[in-house]
């Protein structure tokens, strides 16, 4: 860090990013790890709080290159939520006036009115962001509830990672304060577009969690079921862990595309998304609820790679009026995804899929700096340096 930077710091609130649920590298582990270290590569006095329920290790990452990282343990009790109050005090007794807390995902119900109520003590400032729109996320009912509306209701700064999210905070938790839609932090792992493998076989795939409930993946296997029956062509690998992976092998197998479907199960996000990438050449994102713009859409940008996805919750603010990027389906029956499946094969055959054009997009909308910029003014941390 130079002495400008230095200086800088010197005149910025401290940010303490808080996470009260955490473990292993999904989307907000990735989110939290991004803005960490773009904050601190930008001088700001950023620091981790987080409650640790698994394996993280990106948290020694920063930790190595100098961001101070609070790791809150589970410990007796933990079912009357001791860590998490464990957590608050300890970030809250070093609050000074104006830092702020940054909560990475939406708070738990149960604890957010005392971490609020703690920061507005030593008069600091609470920021959170929502993974998922509230309508996803009601309140509990009871008194829970009702502490969580007040808690979200005295709350400095909502962030919706969607533009659908918006105005649903007024909806679902009766929310009239500023509401700031910022797009995720992102590392930029790759320097440019990847070239699309050549073909046949043509490879469709999905990455991220295997679950039905939320990635509808049954409705995909039959749509790819329906299409691969007339282009024995085609493929669908499936990257991730979840619950629902002996359940899709079965349904292949039910469905006569054992040989034409693969479940690669868990891949190291860091290491393995390049060549996971590189291998396939659309992607099948088509589900029944997301959602900020997820972080696979974002990496599958980033990639070039053309998506066929559903339009729910940030989904939309990638795909429309980008037809070069993907195209956006209804996720409720297989015949439309089959259809736009059988539309993508046409254009991978014309040579009309474009990876530098759905770059492209992601530069211009979706990059890592323009997400800090945008976070950057809605916390207004765009202090001038102290002469």
């Amino acid at each position: 860090m130079d002495d400008r930077s230095r200086t800088r710091l010197m005149a910025s609130p401290r940010i303490w990013l808080f996470a009260d649920v955490l473990g292993g590298f999904g989307g907000i582990e990735t989110y939290l790890d991004a803005l960490a270290r773009r904050a601190y590569a930008d001088g700001l006095d950023v620091r981790v709080a987080v409650a640790r329920n698994g394996p993280a290790p990106f948290l020694d990452e920063l930790k190595s290159i100098g961001i101070p990282v609070y790791d809150q343990k589970p410990v007796l009790g933990d079912r009357f939520f001791i860590r998490h109050r464990l957590l608050i005090h300890y970030v809250t007794k070093s609050l000074r006036p104006g830092d702020w807390v940054f909560c990475v995902r939406q708070p738990m119900p149960e604890l957010y009115l005392p971490l609020v109520r703690a920061v507005h003590r030593r008069r600091g400032r609470i920021a959170a962001s929502w993974m998922f729109s509230p309508e996803y996320l009601p309140p509990p009912p009871g008194p829970v509830g009702e502490d969580f509306r007040r808690a979200v209701a005295e709350t400095d700064l909502v962030v919706s990672v969607s533009e659908c999210g918006r105005e649903q905070f007024l909806k679902v938790y009766g929310y009239e304060g500023p509401v700031a839609v910022i797009r995720y932090h992102n590392r930029e792992f790759l320097a440019d577009a990847l070239p699309l493998p050549d073909g046949p076989p043509w490879n469709f795939a999905f990455l991220g969690r295997v679950e039905i409930e939320q990635k509808n993946l049954d409705t995909i296997l039959d749509a790819f079921a329906s299409v691969n029956r007339r282009r024995p062509d085609t493929r669908f690998n499936i990257y991730g862990g979840g619950p629902d992976i002996e359940r899709l092998k079965a349904q292949a197998d039910a469905l006569g595309i054992g040989d034409a479907v693969t479940l690669y199960g868990r891949y190291d996000h860091r290491s393995d998304l390049p060549r996971i990438l590189a291998a396939n050449h659309v992607f099948l994102y088509a589900s029944n609820f997301e959602g900020g713009p997820c972080f696979s859409l974002i990496e599958l940008l980033q990639a070039g790679r053309f998506v066929i996805a559903s339009p729910v919750g940030g989904i939309p603010d990638i795909y429309v009026d980008r037809p070069e990027a993907g195209t956006l389906v209804a996720p409720d029956r297989e015949a439309p995804i089959a259809e736009a499946m059988a539309v993508a094969l046409a254009r991978l055959e014309a040579e009309t899929i474009e990876p530098a054009a759905i770059r492209r997009v992601y530069i211009e909308n979706f990059h890592g700096e323009i997400a800090h910029a945008q976070w950057c003014e809605a916390l207004d941390l765009n202090q001038r340096p102290v002469e």
